[in-house]
């Protein structure tokens, strides 16, 4: 598992999980496509996406998980047409957002990474995963004081989240603060995080996280 995807997070923000929030019956189509996502079947998520927007050009729910799947294939420029479609239909669409800050931290555009987080956290400050993402960049950066400032709101508005959880004991860990770390490590394991050897590799230096 590479050092990128675990520091994505959500920032793969898997839809289904951010339509919970509001009462349903059934799983929509959305939903239906974002657990075939979640499964791994990257593939098959862009083809049912591309076939449900044909139908429902104006979902930008659609639209924001295609960018996530574009990027999985890596595809950055199909998917920051597909975050532009989706804040077009809906300004305010947070995981639209994010994703286009993911995009720009893999090209290494902190600035305007940190930028879009920012912008997200605006719109919804009880999104962990912006503060998340926040971590990470600053993580990247060699920021340790902002990273862990940053991972501490994302875990306290998020404590069952194991990537956030694992992120921030890195910040903890290149800070110097071991027994916040430790602590944090368990945590991660505790709440099921899969790349615990991983975490070790970067403890003892075999894996560089920061830029």
């Amino acid at each position: 598992m590479s050092a990128e995807r675990l520091l994505a997070l959500v920032c793969f923000l898997l839809i289904a999980g951010c339509e919970s929030r509001s009462a349903r019956q059934e799983k929509k189509p959305i939903e239906q496509i974002s657990d075939v996502y979640r499964g791994g079947a990257v593939e098959e998520a862009e083809k049912r996406l591309r076939a449900h927007l044909q139908a429902e050009p104006r979902d930008d729910l659609a639209w924001t998980l295609l960018g996530h799947v574009l990027v999985d294939l890596n595809r950055t420029a199909e998917a920051e047409a597909a975050y532009a479609k989706a804040l077009e239909i809906e300004p305010r669409r947070i995981e639209a957002i994010t994703g286009q800050g993911r995009i720009f931290r893999m090209h290494k555009q902190y600035e305007q990474a940190m930028a879009a987080y920012k912008r997200a956290t605006a719109i919804d400050p009880s999104f962990a995963q912006a503060w998340s993402s926040m971590m990470v960049v600053s993580l990247k950066r060699g920021l340790y004081d902002e990273a862990i400032s940053h991972g501490e709101k994302a875990h306290a508005l998020d404590k069952n989240d194991p990537t956030i959880a694992a992120n921030l004991a890195i910040a903890y860990h290149y800070a110097g603060n071991t027994a916040k770390r430790d602590e944090l490590t368990l945590a991660a394991q505790k709440l099921g995080f899969k790349g615990m050897d991983w975490l070790d590799k970067v403890y003892t230096g075999e894996i560089e996280v920061r830029d």
